[in-house]
């Protein structure tokens, strides 16, 4: 196990903690909550520019929608963020559901966190980098499961971040 290898190993456990301390409602009710924003950003941003053009007296479409696009990612993030709130409250109330609703917190955060460990992997095998670091990634054992899991997930990933290789 080498350095590359513990510094894996402690992003998967940061994760795992993460997920035992939001618990599966905090867990999946985040992940939700960002998928949501983003669909809801990005199919009102231009009213809510627009709004904010009137409201702010401003004549720049641009700037408009990004902000637009901010403001309803974050506000639907705060409503789910309250209503991820309320539904612990009442695990907390309920005895052994929290700790089950933790335990199952974790599982997910083993999933996000070999996920993530297989993004930086795989993003990291895309850019040129020095022998040194090259010799630590290929002595990794992490690193090489993760690299063959990326080739799993390598059609789902985004064409312009396939392509970073060719760019750098």
């Amino acid at each position: 196990m080498n350095v590359l290898d513990i510094i894996l190993v402690v992003i998967i456990l940061l994760f795992v903690w993460k997920g035992f301390r939001s618990g599966l409602v905090g867990s999946i009710g985040g992940f939700l909550g960002v998928l949501f924003s983003i669909w809801l950003g990005t199919h009102y941003m231009e009213m809510a520019g627009r709004w904010l053009m009137g409201a702010l007296n401003f004549d720049n479409t641009a700037l408009a929608n990004i902000l637009g696009f901010i403001g309803l990612f974050v506000a639907v993030n705060i409503v789910v963020s309250i209503l991820v709130m309320i539904i612990n409250r009442i695990f907390h109330i309920i005895p052994f559901i929290d700790l089950i609703n933790k335990l199952m917190g974790a599982i997910v955060g083993v999933l996000a966190g070999v996920l993530a460990v297989v993004a930086f992997v795989y993003l990291l095998s895309l850019l040129p980098i020095s022998d040194g670091i090259s010799n630590v990634l290929i002595s990794s054992q992490l690193a090489h499961w993760a690299a063959t899991a990326a080739a799993v997930i390598k059609p789902f990933v985004p064409q312009t971040i396939n392509n970073l290789h060719s760019i750098l």
